[in-house]
């Protein structure tokens, strides 16, 4: 018989046909969508193989299967009473099942893709991974990428990815298909955490910062315990011991128990307070809306006050913090086995084993010279707390290493000791020993002598894709967007006065919308004092390729002198963006009165410029008030407008009273002025912009016309301030206390002293920028006693009516409780 003709070759030239056809045209999106929730996903979303977000990880991916063009991601719920309970047995059996469940929905969408001789797989959820790859990355696909990237959530604090209806009580899978998708799916468009910080007070060991960082050994360490590394260094303690009354003073009881529970049932988790305690998701968020107070003492506190061990290594940010932070549980310095035995995986585990508090104050630069069987260059910069990884040599170095290979990772190891590897001239140091032990308190690791067991490295080609918190702009209800834009060029516009146009470095689009009277929030380091320091946006949003800010350089002004007198065009600037309430874009009214004061022109030529441009229909009445003519910037622009807008109205007044060639009003902003200068001003909205004694007067003369104060919307520049990098001495006498309710933390306060002072020096965060009342950054919950607030002005009035206060201008005049 011809094999051609035999029945089974028959069948399979049909399927493959089918494969080929399928392969040429696309699997149908909605459907295999719609297949995921059939074989028992509860949500599911699609990723093409070249999406940029998957680039940490496409070659790993295609180093095991070379045929994928798709990614279909998808999520199985999970039940949230038990995560929250702090017999994390309960938790452990959700955990567990929710994973095989995972793993079954993924093998029942390959079967179904298989039987329509479409090629597919499912690597695991979670456990078994690809262990001898350990401890570099040992997964085959990092499912919360590929998930974010699907649409299906965003990080969130503590890094979980919350999933906008179910939150962050879900499991992920992925299947990896050969075929293109007719369709793909793109990420949310805002970040369904809530910003409540609740993770950071319940973890164990401050793995969690409030900026969002995270520190990937500290809970590794604790939580992973009776995983990978936390069963080697058990391992290791049961082959040092001399007998078993040595082995039972290492490790109690019931330490052994739970170790062989991990290793009969499956391993433990340790805590996941993180997930436990988080009440973002629409079907979790209900009861915290109804009463907060009572899911902080139902499910935070019973975590905070359980008796248990907490594991963290000896010298390391945990075990300061948690030390520092509970009575309660007893701290047990332990072993993680994160000792990395390639170079490569070395600099790669370098990032997450580092403790940025044991490097607070060091400000260092390391050369690596590696020889031997890896031979390798590599530049350490450690400054302040933070820290970065260059390929070769970078910069000039502090501390100069040249070191064999394989003693310098024995030395990691504790398997080598420093000084016999210097008298071996196996390890060579230029520069200050000292700085070679600072390096080491940065990367600390246990000190119990293990004998090594040769074994080849093999090194994952997954690359750490660490992504930064993102936040939600009030405004727009859209994520904010972090980064650098380069400032392309700088104006003069008036006296003192200048206008810095910032562009995307590469060229493209300004990579973010924002709304006319947004800001800027810039992170910078002028003349070596690192602040953060806002901006309002001067150009409209219809411009995209570039956006302007307009800076009045003040005497004593950080950060305007800076920009003044410094920055050059080319600069690199960190920006986050947008910012701000105090917008209008046209639909909110008919009409609109814009008043400003000096450089408080900048939010109104935003919002002017916009109308005009897309043809706002509205009257616009804009009231401008500088001490000179020299001083009034854009006049040329404004002029132009007018000629453009026959809606817009333009009334300007000098306040210098002997301002010579001005033929226009003299004097300030007063009643008469406005009476004058807008018909029927009772009935407008007025938008308000200017130093707080011009916005004092103003507001009582548009009172006094009969505009509600519900209609004056109020943003001051010029307000009475202080260098944000500085804290003020306390003075005067404790006139009550404050209690920040989140993080279950209490302190006095002096009468001169703001809530964000207290904060600052109890180490509770409480987001802040401008510390002058201006950006709003710092709004927190008041939810009981009474401050007094120098301004309010970034604030709503339905933020107001809420309770919604901010902490660097609020001064405590009784015991105050803050949602903090």
């Amino acid at each position: 018989m011809n094999i051609e003709d035999h029945p089974t070759v028959k069948r399979m030239r049909a399927i493959a046909g089918n494969r080929i056809e399928i392969e040429e045209s696309g699997i149908d999106a909605d459907w295999l969508r719609r297949l995921a929730l059939e074989c028992g996903a509860d949500d599911a979303g699609l990723v093409e193989i070249k999406r940029p977000a998957l680039d940490s990880q496409r070659d790993e991916l295609l180093q095991h299967y070379p045929w994928t063009k798709a990614l279909l991601s998808f999520v199985v719920r999970m039940n949230r009473e038990p995560i929250r309970s702090p017999a994390r047995s309960v938790a452990n059996i959700e955990f567990h099942h929710s994973g095989l469940e995972v793993d079954e929905v993924g093998r029942r969408l390959v079967q179904r893709l298989e039987a329509k001789g479409i090629r597919a797989v499912s690597p695991a959820m979670g456990f078994p991974m690809e262990m001898y790859q350990f401890p570099s990355a040992i997964w085959i696909v990092s499912h919360k990428p590929v998930a974010v990237a699907a649409g299906l959530g965003h990080m969130g604090v503590h890094r979980n990815l919350i999933h906008p209806k179910f939150g962050n009580f879900v499991l992920l899978g992925t299947v990896l298909i050969g075929a293109e998708a007719t369709e793909h799916d793109a990420p949310l468009d805002y970040n369904p955490c809530l910003e409540c910080r609740l993770c950071v007070t319940a973890c164990p060991v401050g793995a969690i910062a409030p900026d969002g960082g995270f520190n990937f050994s500290a809970c590794f360490t604790h939580n992973y315990r009776e995983f990978m590394g936390g069963f080697t260094d058990w391992v290791e303690q049961v082959a040092d011991s001399k007998n078993a009354l040595d082995y039972r003073s290492r490790m109690s009881e019931p330490e052994t128990a739970s170790m062989w529970q991990s290793l009969s049932h499956g391993a433990n988790y340790k805590a996941a307070y993180c997930m436990a305690v988080c009440p973002a998701g629409e079907d979790v968020i209900g009861t915290y809306l109804a009463d907060r107070a009572r899911h902080i003492q139902e499910i935070l506190k019973p975590l905070q006050e359980k008796e248990e061990p907490v594991y963290v290594v000896n010298g390391s940010d945990a075990e300061a913090y948690a030390k520092k932070r509970w009575k309660n549980k007893t701290v047990k310095t332990v072993g993680n086995a994160l000792r990395p035995r390639s170079i490569d995986a070395m600099l790669q585990l370098l990032p997450v084993a580092f403790q940025p508090n044991q490097a607070r104050d060091l400000r260092a630069t390391y050369h690596f010279e590696f020889t031997g069987a890896e031979q390798r260059k590599a530049t350490i910069v450690i400054h302040d707390g933070v820290l970065r990884v260059h390929e070769g040599h970078v910069g000039s170095a502090d501390l100069r290493v040249t070191a064999d290979s394989l003693t310098w990772l024995g030395f990691l190891a504790r398997e080598h000791s420093l000084v016999w590897a210097l008298l071996r001239r196996k390890i060579r140091v230029g520069g200050s020993p000292k700085l070679l032990l600072a390096f080491g308190r940065c990367f600390p690791s246990p000190a119990v002598r293990h004998d090594p067991t040769p074994v080849p490295p093999v090194a994952s080609r997954l690359r750490p894709n660490a992504a930064p918190y993102r936040q939600n702009d009030a405004a727009t209800g859209k994520i904010k967007w972090s980064g650098a834009l380069r400032l392309a060029e700088t104006t003069e516009v008036a006296q003192n006065i200048k206008t810095f146009r910032l562009v995307e470095p590469t060229g493209g689009r300004i990579p973010f919308e924002f709304l006319p009277g947004q800001f800027l929030t810039f992170t910078i380091e002028p003349f070596g004092v690192p602040t953060k320091r806002s901006y309002t946006i001067a150009s409209s949003p219809t411009c995209r390729d570039s956006i302007e800010i307009t800076v009045k350089r003040e005497a004593i002004g950080l950060v305007s002198r800076w920009l003044h007198d410094a920055a050059t065009p080319g600069d690199l600037l960190e920006v986050v963006a947008p910012n701000g309430t105090f917008t209008f874009t046209g639909e909110e009214e008919q009409s609109i009165v814009l008043i400003g004061g000096g450089v408080g022109v900048t939010p109104m030529m935003s919002v002017t410029r916009y109308l005009t441009d897309t043809s706002w229909p509205g009257d616009i009445h804009l009231l401008l008030s500088f001490r000179n003519p020299r001083e009034y910037p854009f006049q040329d622009e404004i002029a132009a407008l007018r000629a453009r807008n026959s809606r817009l109205r333009v009334t300007a007044t000098m306040s210098d009273p002997n301002v010579e060639d001005w033929t226009g009003a003299r004097g300030r902003i007063d009643k008469a002025f406005l009476a004058s200068a807008v018909p029927n001003i009772a009935t407008q909205r007025v938008h308000l912009c200017g130093p707080l004694a011009m916005m004092n007067v103003v507001s009582a003369a548009l009172l006094d016309l009969g505009v509600p104060p519900e209609r004056i919307k109020k943003e001051a520049f010029g307000t009475e301030t202080r260098d944000p990098t500085r804290k003020a001495a306390s003075a005067g006498r404790i006139v009550g206390s404050v209690t920040f309710q989140m993080s279950q933390v209490s302190g006095p306060i002096a009468e001169n002293d703001t809530l964000l002072d207290v904060a600052d020096k109890a180490h509770v965060f409480i987001d802040n920028a401008c510390r002058s009342g201006t950006c709003g950054a710092c709004r927190v919950k008041l939810l009981s006693g009474k401050v007094r607030m120098l301004v309010e002005d970034s604030l709503t009035q339905e933020e107001k009516a809420r309770g919604y206060i901010l902490a660097c201008q609020a001064f405590a005049e009784s015991d105050v409780v803050v949602e903090s």
